[in-house]
């Protein structure tokens, strides 16, 4: 869900409004006459909305947000598109399910160590030896390659194109 708070800055007044919503109603309710200018002064969403937003892109956008309201990657798709994964929102969400948010790796050298385990590289391999495996290396390796991104709250991220 997004709401956002639209201020009539000819009359100096606002009010909260639940996207997806038409603008006809939001000039309604603020008594919004042509030509005068309004303001997204603040919002509650999981991404960063522009003051002057387009509505037809944030309901869209909105609309999106609603079909995939359990997916991990919400909370990041505005650091990815920030960092250049994706153009804009609307092409995260096209591919979000591309995006796999691995919530127990905090590091690239947990990345690292968790891939390992999962594609099974070392099974067969005796203790003495996985012991000694640079998963820190590997994990640097492994954050070059483009597809990993690391959030502002540690969480690894991979971007599958």
């Amino acid at each position: 869900m997004i709401e956002i708070f639209v201020e009539n800055l000819h009359a100096r007044h606002g009010k909260w409004f639940e996207l997806p919503i038409r603008f006809e109603e939001i000039e309604e309710t603020l008594a919004l006459k042509d030509g005068q200018e309004y303001l997204i002064s603040d919002y509650m969403a999981p991404f960063t909305i522009s003051n002057y937003e387009s509505f037809s892109y944030m309901n869209e956008v909105a609309e999106r947000l609603d079909e995939h309201t359990h997916d991990p990657a919400i909370n990041y798709l505005g650091e990815l598109v920030d960092n250049g994964f994706f153009s804009d929102l609307l092409d995260a969400f096209e591919k979000i399910d591309e995006i796999h948010v691995y919530t127990d790796c905090f590091s690239y050298e947990d990345y690292a160590e968790y891939f390992i385990e999962e594609c099974g590289y070392l099974s067969g391999v005796p203790d003495i030896i996985k012991w000694h495996v640079d998963y820190k290396g590997i994990g640097l390796d492994l954050s070059h390659d483009g597809n990993l991104y690391q959030a502002d709250d540690q969480i690894i991220i991979e971007v599958s194109y």
